[in-house]
């Protein structure tokens, strides 16, 4: 966006968690954004950043102009020295076998699915996409989830951050959270209480997370990762 009197930002807007709100707005103004809004829903928020542009370099642009400039220049070389290439002749076009005249062809019978013993039908496991915390995070972030779907699942190694705020949720669900963009976000999910047994902040932890729907106070919403397997890095 751009003002009037041609200054120019960029925005930023962050989903926390309700309650958090205050916590996640003195971190971001920390690191130089200013606020501007807050909207509120019934289980998570959204707030919104803004802070300056930073300005284009010329000498960045020059560079950029050059490198256009060379690549142009080798195009146009490698299409000339291509263009030297001689033809094929006519006779040796003929002399030389096709793959087609060169195998003899071989009746062979193909066998279908129908004549292969049958089997009982395996299931595979749905697969996890690897992904950092801080990617993950941007995706909850932006448009429509980044493309996301329920049951979509996500391998990652993050560090517990941020116990004090661990907590069982108003559905019934413990939550924990791993720190992000260097302790100025937390991405949280959900997880078996039992499993964090002895878990503490600064420890890593490697997991795969399912993308899944909360019901919080009769609201239904997606964007919610819940645990599907965890253990301590050492």
């Amino acid at each position: 966006m751009a003002t009037t009197t041609g200054v120019q930002y960029i925005t930023k807007t962050v989903k926390t968690i309700r309650g958090m709100e205050a916590r996640t707005r003195t971190r971001l103004e920390q690191e130089g954004w200013e606020f501007l809004s807050q909207t509120q829903g019934t289980v998570r928020s959204e707030l919104t950043f803004r802070r300056l542009k930073p300005p284009m370099s010329w000498k960045l642009l020059g560079i950029g102009g050059g490198l256009v400039g060379l690549l142009i220049t080798l195009s146009l070389v490698m299409s000339a020295l291509g263009g030297r290439e001689e033809p094929t002749s006519s006779a040796e076009a003929a002399s030389t076998p096709t793959a087609s005249q060169a195998t003899p062809t071989t009746s062979q019978v193909t066998p279908t699915e129908a004549s292969t013993p049958s089997a009982l039908t395996v299931t595979a496991a749905p697969v996890a996409t690897p992904i950092t915390v801080d990617e993950l995070l941007d995706k909850l972030n932006s448009a429509k989830m980044g493309g996301m779907k329920i049951g979509d699942r996500f391998e990652l190694t993050g560090e517990l951050f941020e116990s004090k705020y661990w907590m069982t949720g108003v559905n019934g669900e413990f939550v924990v959270m791993l720190k992000a963009q260097g302790g100025a976000q937390d991405l949280s999910v959900f997880v078996d209480k039992k499993k964090t047994a002895g878990w503490r902040d600064g420890e890593k932890v490697r997991m795969v997370v399912e993308m899944g729907e909360a019901t919080m106070k009769g609201e239904t919403t997606d964007g919610w990762l819940r645990v599907v397997s965890a253990e301590i890095v050492p």
